[in-house]
């Protein structure tokens, strides 16, 4: 029997991402914050990807594990930026380390690490 295509919501892809971010900035393994949350490691690991809707309950415990406000997990508002396509760069291994260091640059070494980081997505392709 053919398996059904199941559609990530981009709200739940959003704040699985938004988790991972927080989870990643504070140092935290997913079984850390499952612990924290009364999860397993695993359905951190599925809120992550957005393949498993939060509860607001256990939303609310992963802001107290986290420390940002329950609101910053969530995405802008009707009329705010799209979310479909926008990626959290924290939620990449590694990205806030980069962001930081992008941050500290002169105006012309970002202009050459951006020419630099579109030529890698190029080949990615």
């Amino acid at each position: 029997m053919p398996r059904a295509i199941v559609t990530i919501d981009p709200v739940d892809l959003f704040v699985g991402q938004r988790i991972r971010a927080e989870r990643l900035r504070n140092n935290l393994s997913q079984t850390e914050l499952g612990a924290a949350m009364g999860v397993t490691f695993q359905q951190v690991q599925k809120y992550e990807r957005g393949s498993n809707r939060v509860s607001a309950s256990t939303l609310a415990k992963a802001a107290v594990a986290l420390n940002p406000p329950v609101a910053d997990l969530f995405p802008p508002l009707a009329g705010g930026e799209d979310t479909k396509d926008r990626v959290e760069i924290g939620a990449i291994r590694g990205g806030t380390a980069l962001a930081e260091y992008f941050a500290v640059m002169k105006p012309s070494q970002r202009l050459v690490l951006l020419q630099v980081a579109q030529e890698f997505a190029r080949d990615a392709d």
